[in-house]
């Protein structure tokens, strides 16, 4: 399903965000991108279509952009809308990326070191690392202490930000949903391949190209999810088959 997965963060990320390795459209080359020049040399060989759609402009791969539009047009035939949650709902940079992630850990270390959960030179030490040293640093701390980095610091960062270099919207495959609570629209977007594939991120879907019907056996299986008194499909790695 994905390239070689190298280490035990990396395949903390795959379980997080690997449903994108079996899009049909152009998937990442690996699990996590070291740098911002990785991440514009993957984007500068896809195919990229743009389209205008509400109030912003969003940049997608040509086959789920397509299929976007596909599904944006259903609902418009019944009255309804299809819209991204804000500018960044499509298309994301590496800076992009880095600069959500850092805001969680800067939040995370100044409320840490406060409760004096951590040391001024973890703090630092953690602070220096380069963006891939510092994801397995956050979630071996998140892990060995339970000083968690999420924005109410209950739960991991994961739940709140992508590692740097493993969001899916660096591959021009995610979109974030506006109208995420809205039964047709999810509906609507499941039927032009569009899924639910990050736990618990209820208007993030991934473009992944298939049937429904297609993904158990392509290594994915069902999560379903409570928000609002009503349940959500996930579609995520079934590690135990792979």
């Amino acid at each position: 399903m994905a390239s070689k997965i190298s280490s035990l963060v990396e395949m903390r990320l795959f379980n997080e965000y690997g449903a994108v390795f079996v899009s049909r459209a152009t998937p990442p080359p690996r699990i996590i991108f070291e740098d911002e020049a990785e991440v514009d040399r993957f984007q500068a060989r896809l195919e990229i279509s743009r389209a205008r759609i509400g109030e912003f402009e969003i940049e997608l791969q040509r086959d789920a952009m397509d299929a976007l539009l596909a599904a944006a047009a259903e609902i418009a035939r019944d009255g309804g809308t299809l819209t991204p949650r804000a500018s960044d709902s499509g298309r994301r940079s590496y800076a992009d990326t880095t600069g959500l992630w850092n805001r969680n850990v800067t939040r995370g270390l100044d409320h840490w070191l406060e409760l004096g959960r951590i040391t001024s030179d973890q703090a630092h030490r953690i602070r220096d690392l380069n963006p891939v040293e510092q994801v397995g640093a956050i979630l071996e701390l998140e892990d060995s202490e339970q000083t968690y980095f999420g924005t109410f610091f209950d739960k991991s960062i994961l739940y709140s930000v992508a590692a740097p270099g493993a969001s899916q919207h660096l591959s021009l495959l995610a979109f974030d949903l506006f109208e995420f609570q809205e039964r047709s629209a999810e509906l609507a977007l499941n039927r032009n391949g569009w899924f639910r594939t990050v736990a618990y991120d209820f208007p993030h879907f991934t473009y992944l190209g298939c049937d429904e019907t297609e993904l158990p056996a392509l290594g994915l299986k069902k999560m379903l999810r409570t928000y609002n008194n009503y349940e959500h499909s996930f579609w995520v790695p079934d590690l135990e088959r792979l």
